[in-house]
């Protein structure tokens, strides 16, 4: 598929890059064309820093919310011997901690469905130490340069450049094989170190 096919749609495909001093009419370095859906907005709310720690605390509160209600019915309801049993302490200490994961699981759901709810094309503008995304479910492009990034991430089927507050979700589909995606990864990785 040649740059011009790649720009009428086809996902997955690369325009060749362009050297920056024969640029001619403000185009960009090179094009990505991909697609991006719920999927990918998951694995990134699953590796995402900003909610990890906030998640660690909140199964620690619940540990010890299991056990001040242990200690708080064994106190009140004495005349319950099943309270006192080993299997109905596990489940006491237990239930503040499955609502957490409950919880936490419907916010994750919820903010990756707020990131990417349905299958939508995007289009990533490389030029020069600026990144641009235009995705179609959303109005203004995100534009990144290279000063802003704070983390370039690379996994097998993402490569995810974040500022602290966005970020961009690439697809490994978006890139012609791994070694690309490796590549690309590694050169917005140097950028910022």
């Amino acid at each position: 598929m040649t740059g011009v096919a790649a720009m009428e749609g086809g996902a997955g495909e690369a325009e060749a890059p362009v050297a920056v001093g024969e640029r001619t009419g403000g185009k960009p370095d090179r094009v990505i064309h991909y697609t991006q859906d719920y999927d990918d907005a998951l694995v990134w709310e699953r590796a995402s820093p900003e909610h990890r720690k906030r998640d660690k605390v909140a199964l620690f509160a619940a540990f010890f919310a299991g056990l001040g209600l242990l200690q708080m019915l064994s106190g009140v309801m004495t005349d319950l011997a099943i309270l006192h049993s080993a299997p109905m302490a596990a489940v006491l200490m237990a239930l503040p901690f499955l609502l957490v994961v409950f919880l936490q699981r419907r916010d994750l759901r919820g903010r990756a469905q707020r990131r990417a709810d349905r299958r939508t094309g995007a289009r990533l503008e490389i030029w020069g130490d600026r990144l641009v995304e235009h995705r179609d479910d959303r109005k203004e492009p995100l534009a990144f340069g290279a000063l802003s990034l704070r983390e370039v991430r690379e996994t097998e089927g993402h490569v995810f450049l974040s500022t602290g507050k966005d970020v961009m979700i690439i697809p490994t589909r978006a890139f012609l094989n791994p070694a690309a995606k490796s590549a690309f990864a590694a050169e917005w990785q140097a950028k910022i170190d």
